[in-house]
């Protein structure tokens, strides 16, 4: 009689596990994006091109589209000092 190797359970092949990482970091990625508003993003592109704190201080009495869509938007500086965009 010969014995027949383990037919135990078998790790899935290693692109089925690449696959469901890069679709979980997909899937992290939209909803981290769809938490963050319009207004958030557009801020945090003015603060990224501000070179000096007077460029700064302009952003932060800035007011962007994607606030406006709120009854009472909330200026770059406030969601800046409110840490509204993580």
């Amino acid at each position: 009689m010969t014995q027949q190797p383990d037919s135990g359970p078998r790790s899935p092949p290693k692109w089925v596990l690449l696959a469901a990482a890069v679709g979980l970091a997909l899937a992290a990625w939209f909803m981290l994006r769809m938490y963050t508003s319009d207004g958030a993003r557009e801020c945090q592109a003015l603060y990224r091109s501000a070179r000096t704190a007077i460029d700064t201080a302009r952003v932060d009495t800035t007011v962007t589209r994607g606030s406006r869509k709120q009854a009472d938007p909330p200026s770059c500086g406030f969601m800046r000092h409110s840490n509204r965009w993580q």
